[in-house]
């Protein structure tokens, strides 16, 4: 009797562990979303362009408050294959409406704060020709999950 009373108590114990994640064994989630609560929308390349050049010197976005300085770059995940992914070497940076690249879409958001990445790399060299790229805000300094900014597709040439 004290045998079952003991296997029962470890049951309740592994039962108690695992429903409070307390688990060693389980697979970790990916941590949560890199939300500056902004509206985002990406303006260059224009969302769903095609045949953009991977040799593009930057990617624009507009938020509608300036993201945290020093903090977000961009992730580019090629949507058929969401394990290839990529993400730029610089950090946003605010630019003026009077920058903005030809081609550029309009901003939907109202007072837009545009932001802009350098590129140090052709996008060729982490994606081939006819790939389509979903566009992200990312914290590089954080492990947390990159935001997709909704719409924010282009493929390349």
């Amino acid at each position: 009797m004290l045998k079952r009373t003991l296997f029962a108590a470890g049951v309740l114990a592994v039962i108690g562990l695992v429903a409070c994640n307390g688990n060693p064994s389980a697979v970790p989630t990916p941590g949560p979303t890199c939300n500056p609560n902004v509206t985002s929308q990406l303006i260059y390349p224009a969302p769903g362009a095609t045949k953009v050049p991977g040799t593009i010197s930057e990617i624009v976005v507009a938020v509608s408050s300036p993201l945290p300085a020093n903090e977000y770059n961009l992730q580019l995940t090629n949507t058929a294959n969401t394990g290839n992914v990529a993400q730029t070497a610089n950090l946003l940076v605010v630019i003026p409406a009077s920058q903005l690249p030809a081609g550029s879409a309009p901003a939907t958001i109202p007072n837009p704060t545009y932001e802009a990445v350098g590129l140090v790399n052709s996008l060729y060299v982490n994606f081939n020709p006819g790939t389509q790229l979903q566009a992200a805000l990312n914290v590089p300094s954080s492990s947390c999950t990159a935001m997709n900014i909704p719409g924010g597709t282009f493929t390349l040439q």
